[in-house]
């Protein structure tokens, strides 16, 4: 059976400040008055969050509604997968994002002039 993919966002981000935070799935799962099985169910997407089970959590975290589910975390995971990289493969990646920059800015003047596609040779 497949899972939703917003169970296993929601699960996979409570497993991530669980083990941020340094605490057992037993743990967590006293501390918001559930089993800890139902806890795993969760984490793995296996099992809906009750909006009252979710408010524990992110009374237990000190996080709002809107920092649990904000988006922005990606951008500083980005970065933080990038920070984690050699010097010599950073450097690959900035090269990259450098070629896609300048891609798009082609992409971008072709079609603004209308050069590039089916002009003259």
């Amino acid at each position: 059976m497949n899972k939703p993919a917003q169970l296993e966002l929601v699960g996979r981000k409570i497993r991530q400040l669980r083990r941020q935070k340094k605490l057992t799935q037993v743990e967590l799962a006293e501390r918001i008055g559930i089993h800890q099985s139902d806890l795993s169910r969760m984490e793995q997407g296996e099992y809906k969050v009750g909006l009252d089970t979710l408010l524990k959590i992110l009374q237990t975290f000190d996080l709002s509604i809107g920092d649990f589910f904000d988006e922005s975390s990606r951008g500083a995971n980005v970065f933080d997968k990038y920070k984690s990289l050699s010097s010599t493969a950073q450097k690959e990646v900035e090269n990259f994002i450098e070629f896609k920059r300048r891609q798009e800015q082609d992409d971008a003047w072709d079609t603004d002039t209308g050069e590039g596609e089916g002009g003259d040779v």
